[in-house]
């Protein structure tokens, strides 16, 4: 069965999905949270990430950690090098993310991160500006794997594709990620990975208060990869790209995983303002085909939306929503991974 890693903003609402994720599933899951910029500075933005992972992480789960958008903190020295510090004194394992293009300096503190816990760590090759180059990228791995003293065999490789958004982008990424693979996956590494995201940055010009259906073309690409036998990755609910916070107040909205598809529900307010219209988005939705059927304990998201649906208070905010798609998303995807449809 091929393992999950699923890309993940440090924000509050991924961080209550993590919190809600059942025993059985830990085992199953790999996440890998990006740390987001604070506008307290790099230092505020480790210390906010230590402690959301302090209340959130469950117990047994090893979580990857990328510092690419805060690499230091006030003072100038590695952030991922402070994190594991902290993390390590309260017994929770992360494995440090490498990008090719880091510094000696970040690379040498990755190794550090790594050999403070359970001695991995994670290759992420690809960026928002270039698609993985294996023949530019193996001397690359070659230094950062002699400048962290990590073996092949300690670290997992991720490759990142980012953004797939059509059937061209997914043809050009199999190819692309085939051509990784036939240089690259004759090292012993630890695992291989797959990943890329098909949300789109905004969902503000969809429809209102009607379901819309988004191909999860992320989803598809992997597929077509299955004879090579990597693992799955996916940016869950959210796009690629580190986004700003949005706008105070969005309209109720959901980002609801399905077989294929995401569904998007976005529901105009009431004249008397309030969020109380998600109540009517969540009895469309478990009334809707891609509910899932008599199970409303599917996930701890489907249970809070089953709840909306009977209008048991409260409705939530963006945040909510958020988590509460995001946990969906992350037991549906487990669960493909555990019985995936036949090729």
């Amino acid at each position: 069965m091929a393992g999950y890693w699923p890309v993940l903003k440090a924000r509050e609402g991924e961080f209550k999905a993590l919190g809600r994720l059942r025993d059985h599933e830990v085992s199953r899951i790999h996440p890998l949270f990006e740390v987001c910029p604070s506008d307290g500075g790099p230092t505020k933005s480790g210390l906010k990430f230590v402690r959301k992972v302090r209340e959130a992480a469950p117990s047994g789960l090893t979580l990857g950690v990328d510092t690419t958008h805060v690499r230091v903190n006030d003072d100038g020295r590695p952030l991922i090098r402070e994190i594991a510090e902290d993390l390590a004194q309260w017994g929770i394992p992360i494995a440090p993310v490498i990008r090719l293009h880091d510094s000696d300096e970040q690379l040498s503190a990755c190794g550090e991160a790594a050999r403070l816990h359970n001695g991995t760590a994670i290759i992420r090759l690809g960026s928002p500006t270039a698609d993985p180059d294996p023949v530019a990228d193996t001397p690359r791995i070659s230094r950062a794997l002699s400048v962290t003293k990590i073996s092949p065999d300690r670290c997992h490789l991720v490759v990142d594709m980012g953004e797939v958004a059509s059937e061209r982008d997914v043809s050009r990424a199999e190819q692309v990620i085939r051509n990784v693979l036939d240089s690259l996956d004759n090292q012993p590494w630890a695992s291989i990975v797959v990943a890329s995201g098909a949300m789109p940055p905004a969902i503000t010009s969809l429809p209102r208060n009607e379901a819309t259906p988004l191909t999860r073309w992320d989803w598809k690409l992997w597929r077509r990869l299955t004879d090579r036998g990597p693992d799955f990755g996916d940016y869950a609910i959210a796009h690629p790209a580190m986004q700003p916070s949005g706008a105070r107040g969005p309209l109720p909205s959901l980002r609801y995983t399905a077989s294929d598809n995401w569904w998007i529900y976005r529901w105009a307010r009431y004249e008397t303002g309030g969020n109380d219209s998600f109540y009517d988005l969540c009895q469309a939705l478990t009334s809707s085909d891609h509910w899932p059927v008599e199970d409303s304990d599917f996930s701890w998201g489907d249970s809070e939306l089953a709840r909306c649906a009977r209008r048991q208070p409260g409705p939530g905010g963006a945040t909510q929503w958020r988590a509460w798609g995001t946990s969906h998303h992350l037991a549906h995807v487990m669960g493909e991974l555990a019985s995936p449809p036949a090729s």
